[in-house]
């Protein structure tokens, strides 16, 4: 890993972590997807709850789509063995992304992210969901 930052290399191993998820969500195992979860834990300064969670719950919603309602079942349940905090962050983290993607939140999530990045002092958080609404304020659609 000659010539890489610990940021690349940070980088890298959330990649291959994503790519993980991907091909194993429909399988209903996870194994390399929890190794490459609790690597960053333990070598990228990452909380262990907050990416084993994560990665619970990413493994769920891959094999959902993938039609494996059972494989998904098995997931949801290890992400909810974590600690509150993770399962809220996640929460928090999923609801930002798929506004993100629609490019608005509904006024409860936004308010209810704000909140949350207020009381955890996440000010990237904050940033990204004023992002999100101010992109909403400032379309003109029809149906608004």
């Amino acid at each position: 890993m000659a010539g890489l930052s610990g940021g690349d290399y940070v980088t890298r191993q959330i990649r291959a972590l994503a790519d993980a998820v991907r091909r194993e969500g429909a399988g209903g195992v996870g194994t390399r997807s929890f190794q490459l979860a609790e690597h960053l834990a333990a070598e990228g300064g990452v909380h262990r709850g907050d990416i084993m969670t994560a990665t619970a719950t990413l493994l769920a919603m891959t094999a959902w789509c993938d039609g494996e309602a059972e494989a998904a079942r098995r997931f949801a349940e290890l992400a909810g063995e974590h600690d509150e905090e993770s399962r809220e962050l996640v929460t928090h983290l999923l609801r930002l992304e798929a506004g993100a993607d629609r490019g608005w939140l509904p006024r409860d999530q936004a308010e209810a992210l704000l909140e949350y990045a207020r009381r955890e002092r996440r000010g990237d958080l904050a940033t990204r969901v004023r992002a999100i609404a101010g992109a909403r304020r400032g379309r003109h659609r029809r149906d608004d």
